[in-house]
C-alpha cells in the first residue's frame, strides 16, 4: 500500500508544482510560497483535531527538526520560480534527481536515523542513466 502512495505523492506533487507556476503569474515568488503554506495550514489545524482527535503539540522533538518549514518554503519557491523558467517536466526531473543524491548520502551514512544502507558500485550505471535521461529531458 506504500508504494501506492508513494506514487500517488508523486502524482500530487507534479500537479502542486505546475499549480504554483501557474500561480505565479498572477502572485510573486512569496505570496504563492504564502498561500500555499496557509492554505496546508489551515486544512491541518482542522484535520488534526477533528479527524484524528488529537491535540497539536509542539513540543518533544529536536529544534533542528523544524527546519523542515524552511525547507518546505525553499522548494514551494524554488520549484514555482522554475516551472516558469524551464517548465515541470524539467523541474521535477531535477528535484527527484536531487532527492535520490540526498537519499543515497543519507542511507550510506545513516544520516538523520535513517536505516545505514551503504552505497555500492553496482548503483552507479542506474544514477548515469538518470543524468543521461534529465539531459535529454532538458536539452531534448
Amino acid at each position: 500500500m506504500g508504494i501506492v502512495y508513494l506514487f500517488l505523492s508523486g502524482i500530487f506533487n507534479s500537479i502542486m508544482v505546475s499549480f504554483n507556476g501557474q500561480l505565479g503569474n498572477y502572485h510573486s515568488l512569496f505570496v504563492v510560497t504564502f498561500i500555499v503554506h496557509v492554505i496546508a495550514a489551515i486544512i491541518l489545524f482542522i484535520y488534526i483535531p477533528l479527524v484524528q482527535k488529537k491535540k497539536i503539540k509542539l513540543t518533544g522533538v529536536p529544534l533542528y527538526v523544524y527546519t523542515v518549514g524552511i525547507l518546505g518554503v525553499t522548494i514551494v519557491a524554488a520549484s514555482s520560480w522554475c516551472t516558469g523558467a524551464i517548465g515541470a517536466t524539467a523541474v521535477m526531473s531535477l528535484s527527484v534527481t536531487g532527492q535520490m543524491v540526498c537519499s543515497a548520502i543519507f542511507d550510506h551514512y545513516g544520516f538523520f536515523g535513517v536505516k545505514k544502507i551503504p552505497f555500492k558500485k553496482e548503483q552507479i550505471p542506474a544514477y548515469i542513466l538518470v543524468v543521461i535521461g534529465i539531459m535529454l529531458v532538458i536539452n531534448g
